[in-house]
């Protein structure tokens, strides 16, 4: 078991790459990620150093600002619609894999790295039709792993108000997935293998900028995930590049 950190920096080396993780998932999108993870460093400068180190778990306390600043800052509206979502990735009919498109560069080691980015990508999306207090919820309970009582005290809201969001997220999300997603059940039609090229060509999906957080494993590996809360689990984070990290610790 791992000490606790002695200082906001070392708190912060141990905490940042979890919070982007958590950004990405509420956003959808590295950059904007980044500028929530930025806006929470200017936060933590202004605290005093030693109440947040012995305040009984400053990782929570940092899950909490950021997740009260996500929710105040991204409003009450959902990023776009599942329609839109079905628009861009389901307006065509299903295309092999096409090594010569110009966002795959004739290199056969990107499809590997591809069929994992539209994956995550195309789920992460997903959540992103959600309005940003049911989607908090969501990541709250079934990836951060709080519990309601929890999420709730830490947002400032009635349990019962958090538990109707959660339930709200949960139906949503298994609702729009569950007769579409492959990774949901092998009968359903929409494949990443099938939807890559379109996906290329709409710009929905490019190439990641960190290849460190793509598994060596297949991105279909370990059959269908009826329970959307697993299926979102299995997906890998994503990793901060080391230089935006270092830049975010400077000053501590």
């Amino acid at each position: 078991m791992s000490s606790p950190p002695q200082t906001v920096r070392e708190l912060l080396t141990q905490e940042l790459p979890n919070l982007y993780a958590f950004a990405y998932q509420m956003c959808g999108a590295r950059r904007d990620a980044a500028r929530f993870l930025e806006e929470l460093t200017q936060q933590v400068a202004k605290l005093d150093d030693q109440k947040l180190l012995h305040d009984g778990d400053p990782a929570r306390t940092l899950l909490g600002m950021m997740a009260r600043t996500m929710e105040e800052n991204l409003g009450r509206r959902s990023d776009h619609s599942f329609e839109s979502l079905d628009n861009v990735l389901r307006s065509d009919i299903t295309r092999p894999i096409d090594l010569s498109n110009v966002g795959m560069g004739d290199d056969p080691t990107k499809v590997h790295l591809m069929l994992w980015e539209l994956k995550r990508t195309c789920l992460t999306s997903v959540l992103g039709c959600l309005p940003p207090g049911v989607r908090l919820s969501f990541v709250l309970t079934d990836l951060a792993g709080l519990s309601p009582s929890e999420a709730a005290e830490m947002l400032g809201i009635k349990e019962s108000a958090y538990r109707v969001r959660l339930t709200r997220a949960r139906k949503r999300i298994e609702d729009y997935l569950a007769p579409r997603c492959y990774h949901v059940d092998r009968e359903n039609p929409c494949t990443c293998t099938g939807r890559l090229m379109i996906a290329v060509d709409a710009g929905f999906v490019k190439p990641p900028t960190n290849n460190a957080d793509i598994p060596h494993e297949p991105h279909d590996t370990g059959g269908p995930q009826r329970d959307v809360g697993s299926l979102y689990r299995g997906l890998p984070n994503v990793v901060m590049g080391q230089g935006e990290f270092t830049r975010l610790l400077e000053g501590f």
